[in-house]
């Protein structure tokens, strides 16, 4: 049994939860469910970035506390995850200060004390938007490329973290380690995007800001006057939530044999590649295994915007279609690393024909043929009709290629249509019309499996109409499939159940 520790970038509450957020945490959690489901022990942890400037500017404009703000926002986050079946076991506060702050601390003194720490003035471009220093060759046409904003030149005398010095170790790190597959970027392009940064230099990082400017944060040891940044606070709460650096570490999560997967997008890949690791060097704590980076999602073909009227609101979708369908959306339509595009033309058409025709259309035609029979099922020929195979789905979950695996998933579905249209089992013409009806049982059963990590409830849906006798397990977190894998494996399944719309229609 292999260790498994995931973790997701933790969100900014600010202001409410967004699509981006949802397409992150459903990735990270279809990653959490296959590793569960393979057998697995997993720890999926996720959580919120309470402090920072721009918390303490829409706190003020509120005419609330930063505290009352995030007490008021992260909840909503927390809520919405929960909606989303997203099966995280850990969340993290950054603002609480007796699970993060202490780690946070012994980490700043650890750093501080290998010498890679320096407090010095500094002239610097800041996003206010990003929450971070920029150089000019970061920017388009002088503008953040994120938040179409020209930066604020900012004049301060702050804490650095000594990031130039250690150029040569990255860039063994994203090469040497690379190569014996002991850290991995997904996609690949993204490592090589890393180390063209590396190409250009380095450069030292702000790691505090005068409490003047920052007053809500993690203060630095030893130096009141200044306020942790958000790198050494937030990037902490990967380690924090294990207790680092004090009487209570779980070293299990993070020490080898354990796999360390940290699901981030590509906007903080960087922060993530570059100053994560060298962090965790000089502290005396090893990297993780991989980044697994995602794209942005836009609506409609353009990035959302309140002005253009496109924002996506997770809870529309999940009104209309309902929490599953947007899980399968998300997975089916946006390759891993790669951009992707909500629209709601899309999201109807697949809603109706992979969803509703494909597979609630099967599983209602099998059951009430069966049914005729009293849902008697007979042992189940040979599978030569569908087309994936196991190895191909297991070997794409492995590889976090999601998008192919679901794909894999619903030929199970076209393969039956194809099979029942061929051989009519409602016919007289069929004189094998058991067998023809319990092999697309039995392939509905292998279906429900390999829809577990994507549709949770959905595949649960399906086998308890199936009747299979594991259905009221399958959302348990020790369900593994083993040999139920295999097919006709299930020796004591012997009759199917009440057929019942599985996607109702929707205008």
């Amino acid at each position: 049994m292999k260790r498994q520790y995931i973790t997701t970038a933790i969100d900014y509450p600010n202001a409410a939860p967004h699509m981006g957020h949802v397409l992150e945490k459903v990735l990270a959690d279809v990653a959490a469910r296959w590793f569960r489901l393979r057998g697995d022990e997993v720890r999926f942890h996720i959580g919120a970035d309470e402090h920072g400037i721009k918390i303490q500017q829409t706190a003020e404009k509120e005419g609330i506390s930063p505290k009352e703000l995030v007490d008021r926002n992260t909840p909503l986050f927390q809520t919405l995850y929960q909606n989303l079946h997203v099966s995280y076991d850990h969340f993290i506060r950054t603002s609480d200060q007796k699970k993060h702050w202490p780690t946070v601390i012994e980490l700043w003194k650890k750093l501080k004390k290998a010498g890679m720490l320096e407090k010095k003035s500094y002239v610097g471009l800041y996003c206010s938007g990003c929450e971070r220093f920029m150089t000019k060759r970061d920017l388009v046409d002088g503008k953040c490329p994120i938040h179409q904003v020209a930066p604020e030149e900012v004049k301060e005398e702050n804490w650095f973290f000594l990031l130039s010095k250690d150029s040569e170790n990255l860039r063994k790190l994203l090469t040497e380690n690379w190569e014996k597959e002991e850290y991995r970027i997904t996609p690949e392009f993204r490592a090589q995007e890393t180390l063209s940064l590396i190409d250009q230099g380095l450069e030292d990082i702000s790691f505090s800001r005068p409490k003047t400017s920052l007053a809500w944060g993690v203060p630095v040891p030893g130096d009141p006057e200044q306020t942790m940044y958000v790198w050494c606070d937030a990037l902490t709460n990967y380690i924090s939530s294990l207790g680092y650096f004090t009487d209570h570490e779980e070293k299990e999560w993070w020490e080898r044999p354990t796999e360390i997967t940290h699901v981030i997008g590509k906007d903080i890949a960087r922060f993530h590649a570059l100053y994560w690791p060298s962090m965790l060097k000089h502290a005396g704590v090893r990297i993780p295994d991989r980044l697994l980076t995602h794209g942005f999602l836009t609506s409609e073909g353009q990035k959302m915007s309140k002005s253009l009227g496109n924002v996506v609101v997770p809870a529309e979708v999940i009104e209309k279609y309902g929490v599953d369908p947007l899980r399968f959306y998300l997975s089916h339509e946006i390759p891993v690393g790669r951009d992707g595009d909500f629209s709601w033309d899309r999201m109807q058409k697949l809603y109706d024909a992979k969803l509703r025709n494909d597979i609630g259309n099967l599983l209602n035609r099998v059951l009430t043929l069966l049914k005729k029979d009293g849902g008697a099922l007979q042992k189940p020929g040979n599978p030569d009709f569908l087309t994936p195979n196991q190895d191909e789905y297991a070997g794409a979950m492995d590889a976090f290629d999601f998008s192919r695996a679901l794909q894999l998933a619903i030929m199970i579905a076209v393969d039956c249509n194809r099979y029942i249209d061929e051989k009519k089992p409602w016919s007289s013409a069929c004189k094998d019309a058991g067998v023809v009806l319990s092999n697309i049982a039995e392939a509905l059963r292998h279906l429900s499996l390999a829809l577990l990590p994507f549709m949770p409830e959905t595949a649960q849906n399906i086998s308890r109409q199936l009747a299979v006798p594991y259905a009221e397990e399958m959302l348990r977190k020790d369900f593994v499939i083993g040999k139920k894998k295999e097919w006709g494996g299930e020796k004591d399944w012997k009759r199917t159940g009440e057929p019942a719309i599985l996607f109702p229609p929707i205008e």
